[in-house]
């Protein structure tokens, strides 16, 4: 998988971030995706789902333990490392191509919840179905309680199991990569069957409950709680000949990767410094802005009631002009349309949580579509800006929150411009029109007096 954070705007993320309701349950979860540079890494995620969540939950977990297993051979253990962007952020560590299961497992400790107290355990697993050996790899006997998946002729049947024995009654929660969720309880033997058997990333947990007391770092516990989560990559089947594109026309990847690559990216950038001209909080004022190397963001001279909220823009902005040298393989078109006036409807195969589609004409990313905890948002580019070299950046673009049950939540206006500085478009101007019920904000940025650092 690759990082979800699509560089469409420069403040995709600070729109997201805000619209966002808190986190309602954390579990360990692994995927394995590519990294900046094309090598196959597992990420660990503490998050609702088998994605990257919030960066400040990651010390949480840093004591799991993560290792990758081959259908012969000892399994590997893996020396983590953190992975932020956008204050997105996961654990991560390069693993050997063709790696198809990685496990891990912590015990986070004793906790109180609702007059509770019992001890947590965390196990984790990600899975390929199209491995060759997947059969062989579908258990791994080092977790205690491990969510165990077994290929039927339509679908995946799935077997929780404790101890290697039959979890009879565990509760299972299933995402499935359109968003669907379904929660079901495991038979007699400890199985049920997969909801369905659609290709990409099914986001799978199970939990389970002993009655067994102890003491751990002075903390008394009279029971013992262990989460189970999988992440199951389930291919695309293969398309029957009549079904196949003309070769005349390119696939859905190629159509994104070609928009990707269309942005503008600030290679080797430096960073910059400028003063800034911000009206925000019902007033304008004068500061500075200093932004390094590696994306970091310094305001001086502002008073704001809070400055979070444009330090984490100017952090998304740069963020995404950085580049993150993703590129997609798991990607289709979403409908047979062609004559849609912001182009073709293309939806990341993978991505279950927030069931993203992108629309893309002339080779630029045209509208962003995402499911969120609350309801939806969408982003509508109508017009972009151009460098020297042909490449492209923000321009005038809307963003629209929803509600889940479909009413509007806010709208937001934005018109950006940019500016040459060296050999980089550096931000000139930002003017923002947010709308809401009982609420009209303005947001404008006048940047001046750029210098790169050295």
């Amino acid at each position: 998988m690759k990082t979800r954070l699509l560089a469409i705007t420069a403040f995709t993320v600070f729109f997201a971030l805000a619209a966002s309701s808190p986190a309602w349950a954390h579990f360990v979860w692994i995927t394995v995706a590519k990294d900046s540079a094309g090598q196959p890494q597992a990420q660990v995620h503490f998050s609702e789902l088998a994605e990257p969540d919030s960066a400040n939950l990651l010390d949480k977990v840093a004591a799991v333990q993560v290792w990758t297993r081959t259908d012969s051979g000892q399994p590997k253990t893996l020396k983590l490392a953190k992975q932020i962007t956008d204050e997105i952020g996961s654990w991560v560590a390069p693993i050997d191509a063709g790696t198809f299961a990685v496990s891990g497992s912590i015990k986070y400790g004793v906790l109180d919840r609702r007059g509770m107290t019992f001890l947590l355990w965390y196990h984790a697993k990600h899975l390929d179905a199209g491995a060759a050996d997947f059969k062989a790899l579908a258990r791994d006997e080092r977790l205690t309680f491990d969510l165990v998946p077994h290929a039927g002729a339509k679908s995946f049947e799935l077997e929780a199991l404790f101890d290697g024995k039959p979890a009879a009654g565990s509760e299972v929660v299933v995402l499935d990569p359109e968003g669907n969720e379904s929660t079901s309880k495991t038979n007699a033997e400890g199985r049920l069957s997969l909801p369905s058997s659609k290709p990409g990333l099914y986001s799978i947990r199970a939990k389970w409950t002993i009655e067994k007391s102890g003491t751990e770092d002075g903390k008394a516990y009279p029971q013992v709680v262990h989460y189970s989560t999988l992440a199951l990559r389930v291919p695309e089947k293969s398309r029957e000949p009549a079904a196949q594109a003309s070769v005349a026309q390119p696939s859905a990847a190629e159509l994104l990767n070609r928009a990707r690559e269309g942005r503008v990216i600030w290679s080797g950038f430096p960073g910059f410094e400028a003063d800034l001209t911000l009206y925000a909080e019902g007033r304008q004022q004068q500061g500075r802005v200093v932004v390094a190397a590696d994306g970091g963001v310094t305001l001086t001279g502002f008073k704001l009631k809070d400055d979070q909220p444009i330090v984490t823009a100017l952090r998304s902005l740069v963020g995404h002009r950085l580049g993150s040298g993703e590129s997609d393989d798991r990607v289709s078109f979403a409908d047979e349309q062609t004559d849609h006036p912001l182009g073709r409807l293309i939806k990341l195969d993978y991505d279950s949580a927030m069931a993203s589609t992108y629309r893309l004409k002339d080779d630029v990313i045209r509208e962003v579509n995402r499911q969120m905890d609350g309801g939806r948002f969408t982003i509508s580019v109508f017009d972009v800006n151009r460098s020297a070299e042909g490449k492209y950046l923000p321009g005038y673009y809307t963003v629209n929150f929803w509600n889940k049950d479909g009413s509007l939540r806010s709208s937001t206006s934005v018109r950006e411009t940019w500016v040459r500085v060296g050999q980089y478009d550096l931000p000139a101007t930002h003017v923002s029109v947010a709308a809401g019920k009982d609420e009209h904000k303005n947001v404008s940025m006048k940047f001046s007096n750029h210098k790169l650092l050295k």
